[in-house]
């Protein structure tokens, strides 16, 4: 018995571990949902840097205590899987948000993002915000876009002036043209 109460310890240090360099966390019920898709599941969160685990719930309970995610302890009902996101708080939730709809079995229970719990409708909603790439590159073109009028308005007078310049220069041509048409006529 003391040798299994020393391993329920270490689980619950090892999921507190987990949870404490987390900033985000998403809770599933995968009732249903087979081995074939929780591997692949798996795979895609390792290449988006998302954690993914199952526990015993009262082994969670007890990891959740203390941390900011002890909100999500009356979430934990029947079989519950964690989706952890560390770098990217969205990662997690896009993940997730995208593995259920694919996987029909796969129900987002709960969560909790960027310093709120939120409910699994609400989850859906963050899921449809665009990721930290996307926010970068619209930013980039904003910054870009006052930069670019400027120098579209800065380039326009010297435009205007060499379109200008050009045009006296093919009607002075054109006059020469004339005048020497003329000369070699008469």
């Amino acid at each position: 018995m003391g040798q299994g109460l020393q391993f329920k310890r270490k689980v619950v240090k090892g999921l507190s571990e987990r949870l404490s360099s987390a900033r985000s966390v998403v809770m599933v019920d995968f009732s249903g949902v087979s081995v074939e898709e929780i591997t692949e599941l798996r795979s895609k969160a390792r290449d988006k840097d998302v954690g993914y685990f199952v526990s015993k719930n009262n082994l969670i309970k007890r990891a959740l205590e203390g941390t900011p995610f002890a909100c999500l302890e009356s979430d934990l009902v029947g079989p519950t899987a964690f989706g952890v996101g560390y770098d990217d708080s969205l990662a997690v939730v896009k993940l997730i948000s995208e593995c259920a709809k694919e996987i029909g079995n796969l129900r987002i229970k709960a969560g909790y993002v960027d310093g709120s719990y939120a409910t699994a409708a609400e989850i859906e909603q963050i899921a449809k915000l665009p990721g930290r790439e996307e926010l970068i590159a619209m930013l980039l073109g904003v910054l870009q876009m006052p930069m670019a009028r400027l120098v579209s308005t800065l380039n326009g007078p010297i435009t205007k002036f060499v379109r200008t310049l050009s045009a006296i220069v093919d009607s002075r041509e054109e006059e020469q043209s004339e005048v020497s048409d003329e000369g070699g006529n008469s």
